[in-house]
């Protein structure tokens, strides 16, 4: 097992390494309780430290504020808006609908209810979230609130000059005439 890891450092990542040891010792534990081996030799060797990871890829502040920079007058503003603030993936945001986006919140209530945007789908296939875990409601900072509003008036003025032309998909993020967006056209006026 230890030489097997230790094989294994020279090509894989710590966590990947880490990974790999917790999943043979649940196997082992499985067949410990099952009277098929006589100890848990996972749990007897240490992880050895692989190689170092891929390096991050998020964006720096100064990254990011350039970017909100260069975003400010460009049609995808809410979207590069809403996923710097909120950590929304793309494949999300184009798949979100207005519907699922409370600009209002309800600051009244008993608890109270800050705005949001419930994130249940994507473009992936079959419309699902990456995990499960990735169906989510994020409260909205007010930048993102702000962006929105905003990019709602954008698009009922791209409705209306539109006219026949329009497709009514529901979608916050849409082309100019309401068709969903795919990954071209989002890389495409990012360019």
């Amino acid at each position: 097992m230890r030489r097997g890891l230790e094989a294994l450092s020279e090509k894989m990542s710590t966590r990947y390494l880490q990974l790999g040891r917790a999943s043979l010792a649940r196997a082992i534990r499985y067949a410990e309780a099952h009277d098929l081996v006589g100890r848990n030799v996972a749990t007897l060797v240490d992880n050895p430290k692989g190689q170092v990871g891929r390096p991050s890829r998020s964006f720096t502040l100064e990254q990011s504020l350039a970017l909100l920079d260069a975003a400010r007058e460009s049609r995808l503003n809410a979207y590069v808006v809403l996923s710097l603030a909120t950590g929304i993936r793309t494949e999300e945001a184009r798949e979100l609908r207005w519907e699922h986006v409370d600009l209002d919140g309800d600051p009244g209530a008993a608890r109270p209810v800050p705005p949001s945007v419930a994130v249940w789908r994507s473009v992936r296939e079959g419309g699902d979230t990456k995990t499960a875990k990735s169906r989510r409601t994020l409260a909205l900072p007010q930048a993102a609130m702000q962006a929105l509003r905003e990019h709602r008036k954008r698009q009922a003025e791209d409705r209306l000059v539109a006219g026949a032309l329009w497709q009514d998909h529901g979608l916050v993020f849409a082309s100019a005439i309401g068709t969903p967006l795919d990954a071209a056209n989002a890389r495409r006026e990012f360019r």
